[in-house]
């Protein structure tokens, strides 16, 4: 079967997750790569992909690859369950790329995605790889295998970084795609393995797994479909590295029409779990309605993840979102310290303790993000927020370290100050290598070693497991004193001799 381009999804779930991954991560579809594959073969050439998150690597897929679809350019595109995991993707696709080109050295290989669009000389310096694409790749990719095939010039392709001889080129980044109907009008879910393949996050499915007569969790989260209905975000925390594909702040929709034939396309598989992984999907209300008034007349029934920030939730539509099947909202309240967090530009305008009794009020769960190890940060602020996790009791949290993505404000201050880990490996939230950025005022094992003691703590606590088993029954809370048992090593706080437990998704 000839592929004029293959796509390839990297992965690495034991290195990046450790055992957590055996249980408890999510195993998501390749979202932005099957809206390039599709956008490459509506400009008429035959794609394929390949997910290394489901099929597996070792030495002879290589060659497998290659004599089964006689690619004329391989496209790795570096993306991950979120825009930070692009980082920590890194690895896996200078392995992937390793192999490839020793199997067949002359096969071009292109390397896209959020962390290669933001360091493009670095990326092309340090991979095996021909070329690197910067931005979304929407109108690079199909130029590029034009030019392949001898009908374009190196020149004529925007947005890409190459070698001519011992020298680095690169050609204007291209504008981003503004008609997202046109451009990117469907996902390539068809080159994608069965849906069955993918599980949801293991929190997306709680009452699920509360109501099933099933014994296997797993049994709960397939088939398992995580997309987009917009691009982009109009913020600019410092901490995030969303905008380094896109190229501003800004946000880009598809229609609710054309979002509603893929939802109709879902439900004919049988998928019920679906993440959103917009950036925002809570910011117009008026779409945001629309988009539920077409859920609700379908009676799906499906189990929906959405993101909003704490200052867009419309409170007055939360009845309509949970009729329209969205069970689990996330926000980023990110510390409970508005000096803290307005220090990143992250400014938030509501009070968090009424959003959340909001949300909960009208029978939607809270997944709360926070963020440990901010710049001005110290213990009392970092405990303030922890304490303020504790009060709020959301359903679910992540607790995160601060990393300086590339793309991100926070890595360009970083690099000044000679805070960048020494391997990609270190960004990784989950990894042995994991290691955050210090504050002002604490080293970064410091930090390690508080954000860990904090997830014991939260999780441990037992008015929140006593929540967890009124909300969501005994077996669920068994599975998360379960979780607790995971063994997570961390190089930076082994020193610090600390008894590492289990540690949230």
């Amino acid at each position: 079967m000839k592929a004029d381009i293959l796509f390839i999804h990297p992965g690495n779930q034991k290195r990046v997750y450790q055992d957590l991954s055996k249980e408890y991560t999510a195993i998501a579809p390749p979202v932005w790569t099957c809206l390039l594959a599709e956008n490459a073969r509506i400009n008429g050439y035959s794609v394929a992909i390949y997910d290394v998150n489901v099929d597996g690597w070792d030495d002879k897929v290589p060659g497998e690859l290659i004599a089964k679809y006689n690619p004329e350019l391989i496209v790795i595109m570096v993306y991950g369950h979120t825009p930070s995991s692009s980082t920590l993707t890194m690895p896996a696709a200078r392995f992937i790329a390793k192999d490839i080109k020793s199997f067949n050295k002359s096969m071009p290989i292109a390397l896209g995605g959020i962390h290669p669009s933001a360091l493009p000389e670095k990326t092309l310096r340090e991979e095996p790889v021909d070329y690197v694409i910067q931005g979304e790749g929407t109108y690079t990719i199909s130029s590029l295998i034009a030019c392949i095939k001898g009908k374009k010039s190196l020149n004529d392709v925007q947005g890409l970084w190459y070698w001519k001889g011992d020298s680095i080129c690169s050609t204007p980044r291209p504008a981003v795609a503004e008609i997202l109907d046109a451009d990117l009008p469907n996902y390539a879910w068809d080159l994608l393995p069965d849906f069955g393949r993918y599980r949801a996050h293991n929190m997306h499915c709680f009452q699920d797994f509360a109501d099933s007569k099933k014994d296997d969790f797993s049994d709960v989260r397939s088939p398992y479909v995580s997309m987009n209905t917009s691009l982009g975000c109009p913020y600019a925390c410092h901490y995030c590295c969303i905008n380094s594909v896109f190229g501003k702040p800004g946000i880009r929709y598809w229609s609710i029409d054309r979002v509603m034939t893929w939802f109709d396309f879902l439900h004919g598989k049988g998928v019920r779990n679906v993440r959103l992984d917009d950036e925002l999907f809570i910011l117009s209300p008026k779409r945001v309605e629309e988009l539920c008034d077409r859920l609700i007349e379908r009676k799906y029934g499906l189990n929906i993840w959405v993101y909003g920030r704490v200052d867009t939730i419309n409170e007055p539509l939360l009845r309509k979102l949970k009729r329209a099947g969205i069970n689990w909202i996330c926000l980023g309240i990110e510390s409970a310290n508005a000096l803290v967090r307005n220090s990143v530009n992250k400014v938030i305008r509501k009070d968090i303790a009424k959003t959340v009794k909001a949300i909960r009020d009208n029978g939607i769960y809270v997944l709360g993000n926070y963020m440990f190890g901010l710049p001005e940060d110290n213990l009392e602020t970092m405990n303030e927020t922890l304490q303020m996790a504790i009060d709020l009791q959301c359903e679910y949290i992540n607790f995160y370290t601060v990393m300086a993505y590339p793309g991100s404000e926070l890595y360009e201050s970083a690099r000044k100050e000679g805070h960048l880990p020494a391997s990609w490996d270190s960004f990784s939230q989950h990894g042995y290598d994991t290691q955050p950025l210090p504050t002002k005022y604490l080293s970064a094992a410091e930090v390690l070693k508080f954000r860990d003691d904090a997830f014991v703590k939260y999780f441990t606590n037992e008015k929140f497991l006593a929540m967890v088993t009124s909300t969501f029954g005994n077996r669920v809370r068994k599975h998360i004193e379960k979780m607790l048992n995971v063994k997570v090593r961390r190089r930076l706080t082994e020193s610090l001799q600390q008894n590492t437990q289990g540690v949230p998704l």
